[in-house]
This record gives structure tokens, sequence and C-alpha cells, in this order.
């Protein structure tokens, strides 16, 4: 039986794809796929490069997963993470807000590869 209210997206990313990408997202037109506070962390890390490309699958998997309800922006979203560690989308996009969507995340990385999984329900 199908549920209409509930969605799942997944995306996985190469991480040596978005290494090679770094010195891009310094500036030009992919600065743009991330916020200020998603370059910060990113870049605070010793090897940044898995984390774009966690906080790019996360990105992807939400769009996948609002399919259904909405298009997603992906400019107004960012990736954060409470005092836990646990990670969250901050939305900037009244439209998405007001749909009132119930939005899980999880991300994970190995060495060669970046994976989110993202459910919305409705």
């Amino acid at each position: 039986m199908m549920n209409n209210n509930f969605n799942v997206g997944i995306d996985c990313e190469d991480i040596d794809r978005w290494r090679k990408m770094l010195p891009k997202l310094e500036s030009g037109p992919q600065r743009n796929l991330f916020s200020e506070d998603e370059h910060y962390y990113c870049r605070s890390r010793k090897d940044p490069a898995p984390h774009y490309a966690a906080r790019w699958c996360a990105k992807e998997a939400l769009l996948k997963a609002c399919n259904p309800f909405y298009k997603v922006d992906l400019r107004r979203v960012s990736v954060s993470k409470a005092q836990d560690g646990s990670p969250f989308f901050v939305l900037d996009d009244m439209e998405l807000l007001e749909i009132n969507l119930t939005i899980s995340l999880s991300m994970t990385h190995s060495r060669k590869t970046a994976m989110a999984i993202v459910t919305v329900i409705k």
C-alpha cells in the first residue's frame, strides 16, 4: 500500500570528485551551492571534501524526498549541526516552511563516498 504522505530521498557522491572541485568552491558559480555557514564548517575541517560532499548529498536527497510535495530550490537550503552533532536543514523558503513537512536527515561518509538519506512526512 502506497502512502502519499511519506517519501524518502537518498544520494551518494564520490568524495574525490569534490576534492577536485575545492578550488571552484572558493570562487565562481559553484560557491553558491553552499551557504556561508556551510563553507565555514567545511573549511574548518582537516579535509573539507567529505563534508562538502555529504552536504550536497543531503540537499539532493531532500530534493528527491520533497519531489511529490514541493520543488525545492537548493540555493535556499543549508545543512547545520545541532549541539549533539545531529544534522538538520536550515530552510530559507517560506512556501516550503508553510507546507509544514517533518524532515529527517542522516549523513555519513567513508574515505571514498558520502551519502545522505532524507525522510519527509506531510
